[in-house]
């Protein structure tokens, strides 16, 4: 059975979802659904099954999805994200991912993005930034603990979330910007620094055959163009 990822569709409200710069041009939700859609097409290509929620037009960041759980084998914690706006997202998700999957949840005063954990091998780590605080982290080692991994805590630097700027290429490979993450922070593993001045050269998607795709396939700026995150 192949592994499988979940996504969720892009609302009308798209435009209004949450930014940390304007954007200039204004979002467009028809260009991202495209976008969107040749996202989950690699996906698929790169041997994920996917499944695909409906768009929440109450919610305009709904189809940044991979923030509101973290899976672990047959367990998934439905987090608390750090932006208010966003935490009535969150319940599709737990009933979505509650049909084949152990769900706990996050209590307040936790608060924590998935885009925030990364997993290299055993070791989920974990962004200390704006939207992920201590208690989210604790709660999530408490989850993680049970099932074997360990939580290792990493500073970030002018990036929204840890995986904005870093993502794994294969359980002792990580591809830094270290301009927003010290390499150091990763210890044991190799590193591969990606070089220029934007952080999202360092995103991509390990696939089930073990090859990694770059999302600057498909990449947007941050809060602009196609949402590419996943649940897997």
């Amino acid at each position: 059975m192949a592994p499988w990822a979940l996504l969720r569709g892009v609302p009308d409200s798209f435009a209004a979802c949450v930014t940390r710069r304007p954007a200039d041009p204004p979002l467009d939700a028809a260009l991202a659904r495209r976008q969107h859609r040749a996202y989950r097409a690699c996906l698929e290509e790169g041997g994920f099954a996917t499944r695909l929620l409906p768009a929440d037009e109450a919610h305009p960041d709904c189809a940044f999805i991979e923030d509101t759980a973290v899976l672990l084998g047959d367990g998934a914690l439905v987090t608390r994200p750090g932006h208010p706006s966003r935490r009535g997202e969150v319940a599709g998700v737990a009933a979505a991912l509650g049909e084949s999957l152990r769900v706990e949840e996050m209590a307040a005063p936790a608060t924590l993005d998935g885009g925030d954990v990364l997993r290299v091998g055993r070791r989920l780590f974990v962004g200390e930034s704006e939207r992920t605080n201590p208690v989210g982290r604790e709660a999530l080692a408490r989850f993680a603990a049970h099932r074997g991994y360990e939580v290792v805590p990493v500073p970030v630097r002018g990036v929204l979330h840890l995986k904005s700027a870093a993502t794994a290429l294969d359980d002792s490979t990580v591809l830094v910007f270290p301009g927003a993450v010290s390499p150091a922070a990763f210890p044991g593993l190799r590193v591969v620094a990606v070089a220029g001045d934007d952080p999202e050269a360092a995103n991509a998607v390990r696939l089930p055959t073990g090859a990694s795709w770059w999302r600057s396939t498909c990449r947007r700026a941050p809060r602009r163009g196609a949402p590419r995150d996943s649940t897997h």
